[in-house]
């Protein structure tokens, strides 16, 4: 079997890795500021404006030198990552040449780079930056993301933000995990490098006219991506034991993890509201539907292929509702901290993605009425290692 990695909402067999995640936004409320932060959980994040503006200005004919704005940081994390949510390959300078043409166009039959929604909404973008700028993000993320941690969780670290205006339409922000060669990304596993958090501001201008509310979506989208962030950096302190091993228990992992960062940015949306009626129809679909690829996945007949597949459709699917695992993982947060509460959510992190199914079934132990997990499974999962 080809060597497994993970990729922020899905898991690949390949020898490349990469991390990202389609970012939902989500209102993130005002009392969340005020949270109370651990001396334990230290980050803070570095925010890098450079490929947003200077694409912009190329855009603008203020500048002409298209293979500078291609290099740029930003926008080379926002070009691999376009090209890989596209599922296609792409000659190393077809970015640069695309800009270059997009320039000079009014559209692309296939804009996999996703720049006419910048290009159409300069002025929007130029606004949104200015908000930015004129506020602090840190101490509200930081509050926000520490409630999802575990007490006794220790993580200290600085995360790179780039904001950028292009990138594939799938994806609104993602993190990866890179070394950089000079200005030049290598993308890596998830137990090497650093992680850094993409943030398409075009993504913001399309979902909200208002620049006060693509500002707090902003602010929900990045909080969404820092969890995932030090979340990948918790994960190298955990023992090998609640490590995924085979193709069932990556998918356990990308369930929990997604879950648990949708579910916080539902949660700074809702306040203490509960979620609508369609909500707990699709998501019980969801897990219906989680049942049904674990029992694929534990198969030994399965191709490395087919779990590809499988994997790709667990949050690349276009939708809330057709990404299983995300929706699935969500609820399943929910009522972990519905029926068990916040410390015992907090604590899955510790004991990955078979602890957090298995949380999940204590909850529908308490409420008999929840969407199960299929008891074949559960007793798989129950095993000792």
């Amino acid at each position: 079997m080809k060597r497994i990695f993970k990729v922020k909402g899905l898991t690949l067999f390949s020898s490349g890795a990469v991390k990202f995640i389609c970012a939902v936004i989500l209102y993130l409320t005002a009392s969340d500021a005020s949270a109370q932060i651990s001396s334990d959980f230290d980050f803070s994040l570095g925010v890098n404006y450079a490929a947003a503006e200077q694409t912009l200005d190329f855009f603008e004919y203020r500048t002409g030198d298209a293979d500078f704005v291609a290099k740029l940081r930003g926008n080379q994390l926002a070009a691999e990552t376009s090209i890989l949510l596209a599922r296609t390959e792409k000659p190393p300078d077809d970015f640069r040449d695309q800009l270059i043409i997009a320039r000079n166009n009014p559209g692309f039959e296939s804009d996999v780079y996703g720049f006419f929604p910048a290009k159409n909404h300069i002025r929007e973008l130029r606004q949104l930056i200015d908000e930015i700028k004129s506020k602090q993000l840190d101490r509200r993320i930081a509050a926000t993301v520490a409630s999802f941690f575990p007490s006794q969780a220790k993580i200290s670290t600085r995360f790179s933000v780039y904001l950028v205006v292009i990138g594939n339409e799938r994806a609104a922000a993602y993190e990866r995990r890179v070394v950089w060669n000079n200005d030049t990304p290598a993308f890596v596993n998830d137990d090497e490098g650093e992680p850094v958090i993409v943030v398409n501001l075009a993504r913001m201008i399309t979902h909200q006219r208002a620049v006060k509310a693509q500002f707090i979506d902003l602010l929900s989208t990045t909080a969404h991506e820092c969890f995932h962030a030090a979340f990948s950096i918790l994960k190298k302190s955990l023992p090998e034991s609640v490590k995924p091993k085979i193709p069932a228990e990556y998918l356990l992992e990308l369930v929990q993890n997604e879950g648990c960062a949708y579910y916080l940015s539902l949660q700074v949306s809702l306040g203490g509201e509960t979620p609508n009626m369609n909500w707990f129809r699709i998501t019980s679909n969801s897990i219906e539907t989680l049942n049904n690829v674990l029992a694929e996945m534990l198969s030994k007949n399965i191709s490395n292929s087919r779990v590809q597949q499988l994997l790709m459709d667990a949050n690349l699917s276009g939708s809330f509702e057709k990404n299983y695992g995300a929706a699935a993982g969500q609820r399943m947060a929910y009522e972990i901290d519905k029926h068990l509460g916040r410390p015992a959510l907090n604590e899955t992190l510790l004991k990955g993605g078979r602890g957090f199914i298995l949380a999940y079934q204590q909850a529908c132990i308490r409420d008999p009425s929840l969407p199960r997990i299929d008891q074949k499974i559960i007793t798989i999962l129950e095993r000792p290692e």
